[in-house]
């Protein structure tokens, strides 16, 4: 019987970060919320009111590589924050590729006619929910 459960995903960032939703049985997911992190404990509260409302049974982090697949110094922050909410949360947290899901994110809000103020606070989210997707769709039989 396949895993079933709400899943969150983060597009992780210093001063935004993207959150999604997602369900494993389904494989249906989408945008959730910005969080806009003023500081580390503010991004840290928003986590766990989001714990607490969605109570997820899995996570998922985008990690950020350059276009030939290396690491850079957002790589390893977005690690460490992974590592952490796994530590905080006791959650399994799986880490996915998310080369390229800004700019992805941004080509389909345009296409929905986002104006770009719509698209800038809307954009990380819809990231997060495409490092979700490709997530759910790995797991796929």
């Amino acid at each position: 019987m396949p895993e079933a459960g709400t899943v969150l995903a983060f597009d992780f960032g210093l001063k935004h970060t993207g959150v999604a939703l997602g369900e494993l049985g389904s494989g249906l997911c989408r945008p959730l919320a910005t969080i806009h992190c003023a500081s580390r404990a503010d991004r840290w509260k928003a986590v766990e009111r989001l714990m607490k409302e969605w109570e997820p049974v899995r996570l998922v982090v985008g990690l950020p590589l350059d276009a030939d697949g290396n690491e850079q110094e957002t790589t390893r922050q977005c690690r460490n924050f992974a590592t952490e909410l796994e530590s905080r949360t006791g959650l399994p947290t799986a880490l996915v590729d998310e080369r390229y899901t800004s700019l992805e994110a941004d080509a389909a809000l345009r296409e929905q006619g986002y104006t770009q103020q719509q698209r800038a606070e809307a954009e990380h989210a819809e990231a997060a929910a495409l490092i979700l997707r490709s997530y759910l769709e790995s797991r796929a039989p």
